[in-house]
């Protein structure tokens, strides 16, 4: 944030104005999926998750027990996975606004996808990449390369795959969403001029 908008938030703040509370995000589920070149799903119909009760292999996330969900906090939020297999390479990352257990749909699009080895890639929109529950199959992605919960947004900024550990590591970054920005903004503006 610059300066100059967190002056005018500071002023809206002393100034009486109300400020919006922010959004909280949650990553809620991981399934784990090998992709080719280009993001695309090429272990279908095998995959690993971290979601309750799917009956699929699993993917431990910074080493908590399977359904556990992650507040995510404004900056970077670092996280590490093992237990894939050698060849599952990308993750499917669904994120929630609250920490109750993931509840999305079988067959669920993720809200964002990562592959790669040592960079955060994303597949193209049109990929078929793998949604959630055991033999749930393919979903076209949307190319998406951050999500947006409230006034917050979230994006994968970075990425490694360990194929002979079948482990790796990503990072979430959690920002204010441009609309929020706006509205702080706007915000501090009135502030100023109700008090002159």
């Amino acid at each position: 944030m610059n300066m100059h908008l967190s002056a005018c938030f500071v002023v809206g703040a002393l100034a009486g104005v109300a400020t919006p509370a922010h959004a909280q995000i949650y990553l809620s589920g991981v399934v784990s999926y090998g992709a080719n070149a280009s993001g695309g799903s090429i272990t279908e119909p095998a995959e690993y998750d971290n979601i309750l009760g799917t009956g699929n292999f699993a993917v431990t996330i910074n080493g908590q027990a399977r359904g556990t969900t992650f507040l995510l906090l404004d900056g970077a939020n670092l996280f590490t996975f093992s237990g894939v297999g050698s060849q599952y390479n990308a993750l499917s990352l669904y994120f929630a606004p609250t920490g109750a257990p993931f509840s999305r749909p079988f067959g669920s699009l993720p809200d964002l996808v990562v592959y790669g080895s040592s960079t955060p890639n994303t597949p193209a929109a049109g990929t078929f990449v793998q949604t959630n529950g055991q033999f749930s199959g393919l979903g076209t992605y949307s190319g998406a390369t951050s999500f947006t919960i409230g006034d917050r947004s979230v994006s994968v900024t970075a990425f490694t795959f360990s194929p002979s550990t079948g482990s790796g590591t990503f990072e979430l970054t959690v920002v204010p969403s441009p609309s929020a920005l706006g509205v702080v903004g706007l915000l501090g503006l009135a502030a100023l001029r109700r008090r002159r």
